[in-house]
């Protein structure tokens, strides 16, 4: 008989959970609000989707806020039992190989909703988020100490990083719909995760302080640079047209001579940081000879352009679904053109991939390079390539050259 893997044992717990009104409530709850964030979701939506009445919905949840917070409570007490049902081992690699398979297949569970974590830190209480921040502490100091006792040289904030780098990629198949199933999606991912820990950062690139820089004297410029700035910190919809008249001394009415709408703005932000990735894949190319070069060069001009400007990638990948369905459409034929073409260089690079696997991987490591940018201040473009190459290349040091 084939002994059983930490797959075979993550995938069976997961599987057994019974599920009653409530709980259809709160995972239909998630995937509404994954999609569409809190300030766009409303009771209704949720109801309709269930296939109940709103008032039916109100004898479970008073509040939107109360539905919200269970749902995220719902996702991190799943993550948390899964983890710790993972045993302890004597080889770190061995453990480390069934957190992440937990992790992940966590992850593949919840999938429509794994996004609530992009909006959690803005729309829950202290008293609600204290709970969420346990469990990802708990989890990523697990992930941090096997990570060191594999790799005893490592200081700590590189085996820092190469834990949130790890749960980055876990994480990644929320991002998208790509179609897999759920065992080979949760194999092909966790093993890019743990892959990881073999990677060799290059030194740090020295740190400058430079000057602030100028800022836009058009007011269409300014506007725009504002609201992406204030979007990055507080969410589009947090965000009033009054609110980014008055950090470029406007009034609304000033801002509207420029943007018929708020939403007009962040479609303008949101195509500007498409048609960047867009132009940084023909620059990566024509540097490239082979498939290896073309992915070395893909996620060194990507990570330079997450690292040059955090705020409008933020907003590129966690505002997008505020867009009106023409925009939003738009813009996802873009996206999935870009994707494509990573992953035909993938496959390329990599014949023994199929295309489904290739753009998971894609997604991957594109979710990796904006988390480690948003997620850890100051890591530098080198760092980021580095880990971001080695997750398409499966090679440790994958991004040393170039």
């Amino acid at each position: 008989m084939t002994a059983r893997t930490p797959l075979d044992d993550a995938v069976g717990r997961s599987r057994t959970r019974r599920t009653d009104r409530r709980e259809i409530v709160l995972r239909t709850a998630s995937e509404v609000f994954g999609v569409r964030g809190y300030a766009g979701t409303r009771l209704t939506d949720i109801a309709s989707e269930v296939g109940i009445s709103t008032p039916a919905l109100y004898r479970h949840f008073s509040t939107k806020y109360e539905l919200f917070a269970a749902a995220v409570d719902r996702q991190s007490t799943d993550v948390d039992s899964a983890i710790s049902a993972v045993p302890r081992h004597d080889e770190p690699r061995h453990e480390l190989a069934a957190v992440l398979a937990a992790f992940t297949d966590t992850v593949m569970e919840h999938r429509r909703g794994g996004n609530l974590y992009r909006w959690e830190r803005r729309v829950l209480d202290d008293a609600d988020r204290t709970r969420t921040r346990e469990v990802r502490i708990r989890l990523h100091r697990r992930l941090r100490m096997l990570i060191e006792t594999a790799r005893p040289t490592l200081d700590r904030p590189t085996a820092d990083l190469l834990a949130v780098a790890a749960l980055s990629i876990a994480a990644s198949p929320a991002t998208h719909r790509i179609a897999m199933g759920r065992r080979a999606a949760t194999e092909l991912v966790s093993t890019a995760a743990v892959a990881l820990i073999g990677v060799e950062l290059p030194d740090p690139a020295p740190v400058f302080a430079h000057p602030p820089g100028l800022t836009p004297i058009g007011r269409r410029e300014s506007i725009l640079a504002a609201s992406v700035a204030l979007f990055a910190r507080q969410g589009f919809h947090e965000v009033t047209v009054e609110d980014i008249g008055a950090a470029v001394g406007l009034p609304a009415s000033g801002v509207y001579r420029h943007f018929e709408s708020k939403a007009a703005i962040l479609a303008a932000a949101c195509w500007r940081t498409a048609d960047r990735t867009t132009d940084a894949v023909a620059v990566a190319l024509s540097q490239a000879q082979t498939p290896r070069d073309a992915l070395v060069e893909l996620t060194s001009r990507y990570s330079a352009l997450c690292v040059d400007d955090p705020d409008i990638m933020a907003v590129y990948l966690s505002g997008a679904g505020a867009l009106d369905d023409n925009d939003l459409r738009a813009l996802r034929r873009q996206q999935r053109t870009t994707v494509d073409e990573w992953a035909t260089w993938v496959v390329r690079a990599r014949p023994e991939l199929t295309s489904a696997a290739a753009r998971y991987l894609v997604h991957a490591s594109l979710n990796l390079a904006s988390d480690l940018v948003t997620g850890r201040p100051g890591v530098d473009a080198p760092t980021v390539a580095a880990v971001s190459a080695a997750v398409l290349l499966g090679e440790s040091g994958a991004g040393a050259a170039g």
